[in-house]
Formats: C-alpha cells, structure tokens, sequence
C-alpha cells in the first residue's frame, strides 16, 4: 500500500512538472515571435547593400588564416597579438607593417634576425621563415591585417606569386 501511494505521489509530481514546462516554452515561444507578421511587410524593407566581389574571398581566407594562426603564430605572438616579452613584438596596432603589407608577407615568408623597430620599441629576437603555400601565407596575412585592431587589408594569391617571384 505504501510502495502504491508512494508511486502514486512520484507521478503526480512528474507530470506536473512536465506540465509547467510545456507552459512555459508556449509563454516563451509566444513572446518571441514578432508581432508583425505581414509578408508584404518585411519584403518591402530595403535591401542591405552587397559588400565588394571580393568580400567572400576575404571571409573564407580570414577563417583559413586565423586557422593558420592558430597553430603557427598564437604561441609567439599570442591570442591577442600582443607578443611577449623584448624578443617577441606585437603584431596588434602594429605600424611594422601598417604602411606596407608586403612587410608582413616577408616576415612571414622570409622570417626576421636583428633588431626591429614595432609600436616605437626595439626587439631583438628571430622570428624563423615558416614555409608555407601561397594560399596559406595569403591567408594568414590577410588575418592577421584584419585582426588586433590593425587597419584591415587584404593580400591575394597573386601577390604572394609576384613578390616570391622578386618583382
């Protein structure tokens, strides 16, 4: 009689618990939907502008390059940019290669050995050349122009092409 009442109790407990929730994604659900649901309504807002032709390119090299990145730059240079310590420079903010982005396509390519100038400080480390194809250094590049506050750019497969071939 007691294991009855007791199943009896459990349920009654399930059940309203299962209610209440059910209620409660109806009031959510119903709150989140717009009020205005005319078609003809949100059909004739205007339409956003499409970004330049090249702008997917840049989208699908930005996510390749933060990938590259990722495995080859953040241990130095770290998560943010920000470098470390007198040996390993800032690649956030930087005016190294704010003026010329081909400057970071060489340090990538070419590596570093010597002081250099960044943000106004000296470093004095080396930073080793990191083979990598054209697509990959075009994608790092362009992430790295694009990232940590840098004023944005974008460096394309054939650049690469032209400055490995020396013109």
């Amino acid at each position: 009689m007691k294991s009855t009442l007791l199943t009896l109790i459990v349920s009654c407990l399930f059940f309203s618990a299962c209610t209440d929730q059910s209620q409660t994604n109806t009031q959510q659900t119903t709150a989140e939907t717009p009020k205005n649901t005319n078609v003809s309504a949100v059909t004739e807002q205007p339409a956003v502008a499409p970004k330049q032709a090249s702008e997917p390119q840049v989208d699908k090299r930005l996510k390749a390059g933060k990938d590259i990145y990722d495995k080859r730059c953040k241990a130095c240079h770290g998560a943010d940019g920000m470098g470390a310590n007198d040996s390993l420079p800032p690649l956030a903010k930087s005016d190294y290669f704010s003026e010329d982005k081909m400057q970071l396509v060489a340090s990538i390519a070419k590596g570093i050995r010597g002081q250099i100038t960044v943000n106004g400080k000296t470093y004095d480390g080396i930073m080793p050349a990191l083979p990598m194809k054209d697509e990959e250094l075009a994608a790092v590049s362009t992430y790295v122009l694009n990232m940590f506050d840098n004023k944005g750019g974008e460096i394309t497969v054939e650049e690469i092409a032209t400055f490995r071939a020396g013109k």
